[in-house]
Formats: C-alpha cells, structure tokens, sequence
C-alpha cells in the first residue's frame, strides 16, 4: 500500500493505476487525509498480515471498506456498517451489564433525527436536517425500536473478575464516557452499589465519523465511481441512541 496510509478508516478500491494518478487530479488535496485509495493487490496484501473483511458479497474494486472501530485488524463494507455496528455495540451493552451483575436488561433504538451531508464549493461538508413528515419519521423509529432491541434476564452473579473484565470491554468498544459511572458505581470494594440505573448511549456516534470521513469522496466524484446505495450512506447522518434499563 505504497503511499497510502495502513490501517486508513476509509479504504476506497480502484484501479492500480488510479490509485496512485489520483493525487494529481484537481481538489485531490480536499480529500479527507483518512482516506486511502488502494487497489486489489493492496487488499490482497492487508490478508496477508492477518486483516479481515466483513463483507456480504466478494471485495471488487469500487467498494466503500471502513475501519471497524471496535475489531482489531477489521475493515467493513460501508453499506452494512450501520447494521453490524449497532448489533456489535448492543451486544457489549449486554456482556457489560451482565458481567457487573445485573439481574435483568432491557434496551431499544430510538431514531430522534436523520441530516443530508451536502459539500460546498469550496470542499466544506455542510448538513441540511431531513424534515419529513410524520409518517417518515414514525416509520424510523419503528424500525430502529423493532431491529435493536433486547430484554434479557441473568441470575445475576456479581465477581470481581467480571468487574474487571466489564472494565477492559468498555475501553475496547470506546464507550468509557457512556459507562465509566456504571462501572464505578458498582465496585465491589464499595459498600453502597446501586440496584437499579437508567441511561441512554449513542448509537451511531462512529457511524457517522466513518460516513463524513468516506463523504468527501465527493470532491473527486468525476475520479471514482460510488453505487447508489454507498451514495446515499456516507450522505446521511443520523442520530440514533439506545435507552436502558438495568435492575441490579
């Protein structure tokens, strides 16, 4: 990957010889400097250092890949990152409550707003809120509320090991601001834990630095070709947060 940036949170995949003419296109110096441009071979040699590619259909070139945030070595097919990033950080929300004890978890998505990424003339990223009408927006939260959501019940067995290891999954999935006040609210060195704790985490928080990053692929659009649907993800922020409830 010879001038590009290893390990870049955006991969975009193009030609050999694309992938190093692009620098000398107009405004090729806008492009967001975590974008690396790379080609087959360059795919070929990150597998052959141990990465790996969470991808519904075989790696070809003009595919959108970004850096999974959570996953060591990992890139993802931008199309399902929305998809595997939310289940990936349900599901920690579910292994942390469980390790610190928790007897019963329940938690849902709540879509609260979508925005259109619009790129001036100058290569600045602007956003324009969607304002749809109340069907749109019922039909959202319906389907984030149905898709992420989960009631779970443990016996709620309480270690120190578990203490810890809750610790270390917090740091690996970032969410040490969501959840560091859980975590030390319940140490087992206190004589005083909670029972019960409400709270609400981002859900689409790296979600949305993967898609603006991928989004000023716009500024060379005449240089790379981008589908319809990878389009119409890295132009779309959207806010999205989980809300708990966890009986201890």
């Amino acid at each position: 990957m010879e001038n590009n940036k290893l390990g870049a949170g955006i991969l975009q995949i193009s030609t050999e010889e694309r992938a190093v003419n692009y620098r000398w296109e107009k405004d090729a110096d806008k492009l967001d400097k975590n974008i690396s441009i790379v080609c087959m071979d360059d795919i070929q040699n990150l597998v052959n250092d141990g990465w790996t590619f969470k991808t519904k259909m075989p790696i070809r070139e003009g595919m959108t890949l970004a850096l999974h945030p959570f996953i060591s070595k990992c890139y993802i097919d931008i199309n399902i990152a929305e998809d595997e990033l939310f289940k990936d950080k349900f599901n920690c929300l579910g292994r942390v409550v469980k390790l610190l004890g928790a007897k019963s978890f329940e938690a849902k998505a709540v879509f609260l707003e979508a925005k259109t990424r619009i790129i001036d003339a100058t290569g600045n990223i602007n956003y324009k809120l969607i304002k749809a009408d109340a069907s749109y927006k019922k039909s959202e939260e319906e389907k984030y509320a149905k898709t992420y959501n989960r009631k779970e019940i443990f016996l709620g067995e309480f270690t120190r090991q578990g203490y810890e290891k809750a610790k270390q999954l917090i740091k690996q999935y970032k969410l040490e601001e969501d959840l560091n006040y859980i975590v030390e609210q319940r140490n087992p060195d206190d004589g005083n834990t909670f029972s019960e704790q409400n709270i609400a985490v981002d859900l689409s928080e790296e979600l949305n630095r993967l898609t603006e990053c991928a989004f000023s692929l716009n500024v060379l659009k005449g240089v790379f070709t981008l589908n319809t649907n990878v389009k119409q993800t890295i132009s779309t922020q959207k806010k999205i947060i989980v809300e708990t409830k966890i009986i201890f």
